[in-house]
């Protein structure tokens, strides 16, 4: 099995976006088909691939989404603590350039939070609907056409950090396309960059200890990271289990559409 050199950021955008998010899983359209193969053998050919075609090679994405035209991020968080109450965010951002429109669902879910922030855009004009505590409240503004990096901003420094060995797994099928599968398992790694902040993640007061840290990254033919997800299980002093999942997928590129939400006319009246 060959073995590449993770020049991506999976820790350092963790740490970052540690303050509020994460996830791990995607829906039905995202999913991996499971049919990861080491290299050649699926085939039965017991040729393994030259070092240089499977190192890991990611690019920013920039330029191919805006090429596009369309597409969708998911990004999704969750971390269950050391009382057992699991929290969630989820932030869906649905983008079409060509038609200059968007729209975003942004979800928290917990024993502290549990709202849904709708934001549709078209045409340089926000309208956002919070559903919140039994509540429905809109919101019209004029919206600067920062729709692209807002969408793509957390995937942004995604590939720039670790000089850790990410694994060549293999390929399979995700949204439609063959991408390359990437792995890589280092609970210590975690631990070195994170020790403080996995403390804060689980518990305020009880020290916390990883016991393993995972991480996935798809990869197309273009260099275009479909699909990025980490894993952590951990525990408190006294054995109590913690864990935590993020994840951050593109798909639909070149076939998103963005409707209008059946709610526009309420918040135009409003």
């Amino acid at each position: 099995m060959q073995y590449a050199r993770l020049s991506a950021t999976v820790l350092v955008v963790l740490i970052v976006l540690l303050a509020g998010c994460s996830g791990g899983g995607t829906g039905t359209d995202g999913t991996p088909t499971v049919a990861t193969t080491a290299a050649g053998e699926a085939t039965g050919d017991s040729t393994q691939p030259a070092a240089e075609d499977t190192a890991f090679d990611a690019t920013d994405a920039s330029q191919q989404l805006r090429d596009a035209g369309s597409f969708t991020t998911t990004w999704s968080y969750s971390v269950t603590d050391v009382d057992g109450a699991t929290t969630s965010v989820t932030d869906t951002y649905r983008v079409n350039l060509d038609a200059n429109r968007s729209i975003e669902l942004f979800a928290t879910d917990g024993p502290e939070a549990d709202s849904e922030t709708t934001t549709f855009i078209a045409d340089g004009t926000g309208y956002t609907r919070v559903e919140a505590g039994g509540q429905t409240l809109y919101q019209t503004n004029d919206q600067p056409p920062a729709v692209f990096e807002s969408a793509t901003g957390r995937a942004s420094s995604l590939f720039t950090f670790v000089e850790s060995d990410i694994q060549y797994v293999g390929t399979e099928t995700y949204d439609g396309v063959t991408v390359d599968r990437y792995e890589y398992s280092d609970a210590s790694a975690w631990s070195e960059y994170n020790e403080n902040v996995s403390i804060a993640m689980f518990s305020s007061d009880t020290e916390v200890t990883v016991t393993s840290f995972s991480v996935v990254v798809l990869v197309d033919e273009d260099g275009v990271g479909r699909l990025t997800t980490w894993t952590l299980d951990g525990e408190a002093a006294d054995g109590t289990p913690v864990s935590a999942e993020w994840s951050y997928s593109l798909t639909d590129i070149g076939s998103t559409t963005v409707e209008d939400p059946d709610w526009l006319a309420d918040a135009q009246a409003q």
